[in-house]
């Protein structure tokens, strides 16, 4: 049944900017600027196709980290409303059709074969200006979206970037466990300071260990009275790891212009120092980016 728009969603009637998809943000703004943004080359998915399904103009994340490259949580922006399912699967569904027709596969726009299919990304991707779980109706998402890849682009894997919080409830668990990638945060640190939020990781531990194949993606940086790379944050943050038992882990520091110019990236001779301690304490994969 195709999703009837209401005060709370928005259709592509009234949804110009998911007619096409975009290659960057919206001037002078660290948010993305449409539905589909890309493809663009992520140092751990290779080519991937970006699903924002966060409300248009506006940053909204359960976390609120000074790291984000999107910049600190705004208030919903004025008058915007979440993407319906529908809207979503559409806008995909015209973005993969202009992909294959075009070859176009890049920011620079230039033409090639990807996934031995012309102009596929490698990944199509939940991300966007926060955290994709936070969408209201986000199983159902999941849903439509699945079924267009099958439908316009089977065999092309959809992964998430998502900071867990959710993932303890069922129904969003239920969705996560049925993407190809379940990308999942922690980081170490003290919570209140790197993720702008103090919370107890206990719950975070017990969910990471009933999703499927979970890859945690940790960021490392320091900043005023915190440093992610201390001995003691990595401590810490290995007894965590030990417990979860993830199929991979990727380590990164900041690529990007944070949302606290403060904060700085830990060394990349240390992540490599991490990344040989992780891999004593799990059987999974650990890679630096």
């Amino acid at each position: 049944m195709a999703d009837v728009a209401s005060p709370a969603y928005v259709s592509s009637v009234d949804f110009p900017q998911s007619r096409f998809p975009s290659t960057g943000k919206i001037p002078g703004s660290p948010l993305w600027e449409r539905i589909i943004n890309g493809p663009m080359h992520s140092r751990r998915l290779g080519l991937s196709l970006g699903l924002n399904i966060l409300p248009p103009r506006s940053k909204l994340c359960t976390f609120d980290c000074p790291y984000c490259e999107c910049g600190f949580n705004t208030p919903k922006a004025h008058g915007e409303r979440w993407p319906s399912p529908d809207l979503v699967a559409d806008a995909l569904r015209k973005t993969i059709g202009f992909l294959k027709e075009t070859g176009e596969t890049g920011e620079t726009g230039e033409k090639g074969e990807i996934g031995g299919t012309r102009g596929l990304p490698d990944w199509v991707t939940f991300a966007g200006n926060g955290e994709p779980t936070m969408h209201p109706r986000f199983p159902v998402v999941v849903e439509r979206v699945l079924a267009t890849r099958d439908e316009v682009a089977p065999g092309l894997r959809v992964g998430i970037l998502s900071n867990g919080l959710a993932a303890g409830k069922p129904s969003i668990r239920g969705a996560l466990n049925r993407l190809d990638a379940r990308m999942m945060k922690l980081d170490p640190g003290p919570t209140g300071t790197v993720n702008g939020l103090a919370y107890d990781r206990e719950p975070l531990v017990r969910s990471y260990r009933e999703l499927k194949d979970v890859i945690v993606q940790a960021m490392f940086v320091r900043g005023p009275g915190f440093d992610c790379g201390s001995e003691e944050s990595v401590a810490e943050w290995l007894g965590w790891l030990e417990r979860i038992r993830p199929t991979a882990v990727h380590i990164y520091s900041l690529d990007r212009a944070p949302a606290d110019l403060a904060v700085q990236p830990v060394a990349h001779d240390r992540l490599d120092e991490i990344a040989d301690r992780a891999r004593s304490v799990i059987e999974g994969t650990v890679d630096v980016f």
